[in-house]
């Protein structure tokens, strides 16, 4: 958790619960060292920094601009040699051509003070080595989108210093996916345990597309306190053939079901509790669950506290 500047926030946390032996997919961080690397390779600095001088948080024609612009630097950008090979090894190491995530992990995110979540981009389903570039180059641009850099102005953070890590990890092709929020951010009840649930990829729940199960769980006697059960038209699952997911109908004895098992609210609640505890503040986590098996994909302060 120390190693943010390294790691980014996102990284950073993934490490540590690693480091605790907690349910986290196997996979690798691609450093801010590494795209410092590439930024002076490539000479991108000084028009980064360009760009940035006519960036006007109160003008959003402005602000789409100077971050249309950024981001096209890296469309194309070439990636220096030594860095690809280095690249391409780890995620030979996960497994012939695996499917994988590729995360955003910027130096400034994930931090008590600031999430900054959803400022910057993941990818998901992504397989093959040239996939795996191409999604690592959009991770890089992300931390130029237009929220991004409001958001750090905003919060202080000088956009010309942060740097951006990324996370690769092998995918988790969840059959059910949800937050989980170690404290309800609402009522600000300590004793409680926010569970939220999607079917498929948590995507619905990430974007708001999806209304998901919510469950209000006792984190000592595990009692479930409330339960609303919507009905769930759409779920989000692997694309075929290509990079990221794809929107599809639930199946109909899906549509109006509960997604948790009683099993399964209590496994997370414990989850919840030793992620807590490990990380010594209230957790905003995001997990899945593939064979029966729940997976940590990222946990972060809770910042509305």
């Amino acid at each position: 958790r120390d190693d943010v500047q390294l790691a980014g926030g996102k990284g950073a946390n993934l490490g540590d619960l690693v480091q605790a032996g907690l349910p986290v997919p196997s996979g690798f961080i691609i450093t801010s060292s590494a795209y410092r690397y590439l930024i002076e390779k490539a000479g991108l600095g000084d028009r980064i920094k360009e760009m940035l001088q006519e960036f006007d948080r109160h003008s959003n024609e402005k602000l789409q601009d100077s971050s249309s612009q950024i981001r096209e630097l890296f469309a194309d950008v070439t990636i220096p040699d030594d860095l690809v090979r280095s690249i391409l090894e780890h995620y030979r190491q996960l497994g012939e051509s695996v499917m994988v995530a590729v995360r955003s992990s910027a130096t400034a995110e994930d931090l008590a003070g600031a999430s900054f979540a959803g400022q910057q981009d993941t990818i998901l389903n992504v397989k093959g080595e040239d996939a795996l570039l191409k999604a690592v180059r959009r991770c890089w641009a992300s931390l130029f989108n237009s929220q991004a850099i409001f958001y750090r102005d905003h919060y202080g953070f000088d956009s010309r210093k942060v740097s951006m890590a990324v996370v690769v990890q092998k995918m988790v092709n969840s059959e059910k996916s949800g937050v989980s929020f170690t404290v309800d951010p609402v009522m600000h009840n300590h004793y409680a345990m926010i569970i939220e649930a999607v079917w498929g990829l948590g995507e619905g729940v990430v974007s708001g597309q999806i209304t998901p199960d919510h469950y209000k769980v006792d984190r000592e006697t595990y009692e479930l306190l409330l339960e609303f059960v919507p009905d769930k038209p759409f779920m989000f699952c692997k694309g075929a053939g290509k990079s990221g997911v794809v929107k599809v109908p639930t199946s109909p004895d899906k549509v109006s079901a509960r997604v948790l098992t009683d099993d399964e609210l209590h496994q997370l609640v414990d989850l919840g509790n030793k992620v807590e505890d490990h990380f010594g503040c209230p957790q905003d986590i995001e997990w899945g669950i593939e064979d029966g098996t729940i997976y940590l994909l990222q946990s972060r302060p809770i910042t509305s506290l």
